[in-house]
């Protein structure tokens, strides 16, 4: 047994030799575990990268190799310090492949005559299969005049053909053009076509209150008396300008998109006419008529006043009430026909339009939603700054113009989940109702004229007080259109008022969505940022 113990003990020396020549490999492979698991590090680091690339190449669309290829490189190396990495790009049917590879230097490897390992990385990016649907909510007002106007022609130009050159289906983006001022013109052509004798000989858009059945307040026409038939008596043609629904009720016809209905002639929407003033210098902007002793009442024209005041319009004899609107020109009493003064208004430093029954509605008609670009850009072209800053209709028919429902249907069913639907919308002002020191109250406006109260039931209000109004109607005009899966994007242009600025953010479906625009020369990035925020990537490898 002591020789056994002996043997044992000589033997445990074997181990520290076994040790020994054992430690140079186990070190190695140690050595190799950092390097595989740096390895693994930077792979992870260069995928990211590579991805980036991918998303910000697909994210431009249509452009060429070499462009394709230095946005790649400026991204990997610019975002992520891959400097020496070398990149390839590769553009097909709208997949962005992106092939980055770099040499990772390793610690242990000198042992295997190695100083470095090659890491490679693939990346594929292409758009999301989504529809999108594009309102373009664009103040036109007087104070857009000059080089504001021109930066926003041109920063809306650029995102149309930007967007159209991202090389989708046609179908798959339609764009859809609402310019607003006072009043926003859904297009002369869906007014009826009336007779000599104010007729109906074609109906117009059946959206339309041809007959006069609304129950607006105003203080001139008698009830159910024609607009239209109006307009042909005078030898005007409708522009095209409609009014903002008056709300009855619980029934919020100005500020949510309540579906037109013949039954129910509050929903319809009332023609813009605008009304001869009196005539009484620098009081009034559009007195286009001698009064004959008849001028607008104002507040409290009783039906009786309205009827006595058709005579400036150039009828005789004693008035009866019509069975239709159309029956008030066809009734047994003589029309004569006035005569226009259409000569230049010289009431507003920055607006000589002619005066006339059309005097208001000299903004461009809205385009509905369309995958014609050129339809959209050479309208934005045409664009003229006139009139005041009426945002709720601005928002109300931007959001109409998307929406599935009349009076515009081209939009898709709001229950389509594949497609975006999207409003920009831009102002370089405070909302206003044109306040005036006369006995109207104002000049005339979507809503009439202050004195007829259909802002809030307001007949006699300071600036401010119209201001707040027409901003809380905007909010919740936005508010409405957001709950209904709009996605509103907000620019305030070279407009420092605060309540303005903080109308617009809350507008905006986030507070990324809202962009301050101190100069104009900050237009062109803007709309470029809304694009890339609106174009949905995916990474597809």
């Amino acid at each position: 047994m002591g020789s056994t113990f002996s043997v044992l003990k000589d033997t445990s020396g074997n181990f520290g030799i076994a040790f020994a020549i054992l430690a140079v490999p186990l070190m190695l492979a140690g050595g190799l575990a950092v390097d595989y698991v740096g390895m693994s590090v930077e792979k992870s680091k260069l995928q990211n990268a590579s991805d980036a690339a991918a998303l910000a190449v697909a994210r431009e669309g249509n452009i060429s190799d070499k462009q394709a290829l230095e946005i790649a490189r400026r991204m990997i190396a610019a975002n992520h310090g891959f400097g020496n990495a070398k990149v390839s790009v590769v553009l097909k049917d709208g997949v962005a492949t992106v092939d980055v590879s770099t040499d990772k230097p390793i610690v242990f490897g000198g042992f295997m005559g190695k100083k470095s390992m090659p890491v490679r990385v693939v990346s594929e990016a292409t758009f999301a299969f989504t529809n999108y649907e594009i309102a373009l909510v664009l103040d036109t007002t007087g104070s857009m005049a000059g080089g504001k106007l021109v930066s926003l022609q041109n920063a809306v130009v650029g995102l149309v053909e930007g967007m159209a050159d991202l090389g989708l289906p046609e179908d798959q983006i339609k764009f859809a053009l609402v310019p607003y001022a006072g009043f926003v013109n859904v297009g002369p052509d869906h007014g009826p076509i009336i007779s000599g004798t104010g007729a109906i000989t074609k109906a117009g858009a059946k959206w339309l209150d041809q007959d006069a059945k609304a129950q607006v307040p105003q203080s001139d026409l008698p009830s159910q008396f024609s607009r239209f038939a109006l307009f042909k008596h005078l030898n005007a043609r409708w522009p095209g300008c409609v009014e903002t629904r008056f709300p009855v009720g619980k029934a919020r016809y100005d500020i949510d998109d309540i579906v037109p209905d013949s039954n129910d002639p509050n929903s319809l929407f009332t023609p813009f006419f605008a009304a001869d003033e009196p005539d009484k210098a620098w009081s009034y902007p559009n007195s286009y008529l001698p009064d004959g002793g008849t001028p607008i009442k104002g507040k409290g024209a009783t039906e009786a006043d309205k009827e006595n005041q058709l005579s400036r319009y150039g009828q005789t004899g004693t008035y009866q009430k019509p069975a239709n609107a159309a029956d008030a020109f066809l009734q047994t009493l003589k029309w004569k026909k006035p005569k226009i003064d259409n000569s230049p208004s010289k009431f507003y430093s920055n607006k000589t339009d002619p005066k006339g029954p059309g005097f208001g509605c000299e903004v461009e008609p809205l385009v509905p939603l369309t995958s014609a670009y050129n339809d959209i850009t050479q309208t934005v072209k045409k664009l003229k700054a006139n009139g005041s800053t009426n945002m709720v209709e601005g928002v109300m028919w931007g959001w109409r113009v998307l929406s599935s429902r009349e009076p515009f249907t081209s939009g898709a069913d709001e229950s389509d989940s594949s497609v975006e639907k999207i409003m920009i919308f831009l102002t370089d002002g405070q909302n206003s109702f044109g306040n005036l020191n006369n006995d109207l109250g104002s000049g005339y406006t979507s809503m009439g004229y202050l004195v007829d109260g259909r802002l809030d039931n307001l007949t006699a209000a300071s600036t401010g007080q119209t201001t707040d109004a027409l901003d809380n109607k905007t909010l919740s005009a936005c508010t409405n259109a957001k709950k209904d899966g709009i996605e509103i994007y907000t620019i305030r242009l070279e407009e420092p008022d605060v309540a303005t600025g903080a109308l617009l953010e809350q507008c905006a479906s986030t507070k990324a969505h809202f962009f301050d625009a101190p100069s104009r020369q900050q237009l062109a990035p803007i709309f470029d940022a809304i694009k890339k925020g609106v174009v949905k990537l995916r990474l597809t490898s």
